[in-house]
């Protein structure tokens, strides 16, 4: 019986999940633990390692066709998800998976010499940051933001979109395209994009100073924007999330989760970085962070 039992169990099919991803370079790099990436990848995998009962189909889709398969499938999940009120309308979404230092809008100086002096009040608030998106484009109405379809910054910049004029947006889907926008602000194609800090220091060969380009940062958002695992609500989507959110309990605790966002972040940002993993994730630093990291 016992041994009828365990040949039963042994050949039973596992649960197929749907693992969206907007990055064709995930089709190889999710469910790869051993390799390291970037943050969310590298976070993503740390997860991953707790869903052996399910048979994970990595599959490339854009954003907008992800969100959709969310609503109408229920064994669907995505990773490096953003939390917003109309997203949980349809989804669920796992306790904190990442943490990024906060969204910046990118621009090249020689072209935009009104941003780096920094004292138009029509721009900047009295600590030197942008105060909206809209605003930048009564001083370049000619200027071009490229963004890319589907994808939210958070609500606060998502709200800030909606008040740029359609004429200064350039919007695109397909893979590559985050890659393909640096290339096109460093050419001069367009003029402005907002992205991750950390994902520009990996996108360039080179320092961003070698290359010209500066960055301001953003009034009213969040340090660090936080990265969720979304499931589909369903029956299996919550069985799926609860997995996950136990994984992660016990990664909070463990060096190599630390490891999985600080080994891609500049010395100068660490004690920041320090001060926020410990609000976002509730527990402290793991010891011995100290040791040089790979």
């Amino acid at each position: 019986m016992i041994l009828f039992s365990f040949i039963c169990q042994a050949n039973k099919e596992k649960e197929q999940l749907i693992w969206l991803t907007d990055d064709r370079k995930d089709l190889v790099d999710l469910n790869s633990p051993n390799k390291q990436v970037s943050i969310g990848t590298d976070t993503t995998n740390l997860v991953l390692q707790a869903l052996t009962d399910y048979d994970i189909n990595v599959q490339l889709v854009q954003i907008p066709r992800a969100s959709m398969l969310m609503k109408v499938m229920d064994n669907v999940c995505i990773s490096n998800r953003v939390k917003t009120k109309a997203r949980l309308k349809d989804n669920i979404f796992s306790l904190p998976v990442n943490i990024f230092p906060s969204l910046r809008l990118y621009y090249m100086p020689a072209q935009k010499s009104v941003l780096e002096q920094g004292t138009d009040k029509r721009l900047f608030t009295e600590a030197g940051e942008l105060k909206s998106l809209a605003s930048l484009f009564d001083v370049y109405p000619e200027a071009i933001l490229a963004t890319t379809k589907g994808r939210s910054f958070g609500e606060i910049i998502d709200e800030q979109m909606k008040q740029v004029p359609a004429r200064n947006k350039m919007t695109r889907a397909g893979d590559g395209r985050y890659h393909a926008f640096i290339q096109m602000l460093l050419k001069g194609r367009i003029d402005f994009i907002i992205h991750f800090p950390v994902e520009i220091r990996q996108e360039l060969t080179l320092p961003a100073e070698k290359y010209e380009l500066s960055s301001l940062s953003l009034a009213n958002i969040s340090e660090y924007i936080v990265g969720h695992i979304a499931c589909s609500d369903s029956d299996m989507g919550r069985k799926v999330i609860a997995t996950v959110n136990a994984r992660l309990k016990q990664l909070y605790l463990d060096r190599v989760f630390y490891q999985a966002h600080r080994r891609y972040l500049p010395e100068s940002d660490l004690n920041n970085f320090s001060r926020y993993y410990k609000e976002v994730f509730q527990t402290v630093v793991p010891e011995k962070t100290l040791i040089p990291l790979q």
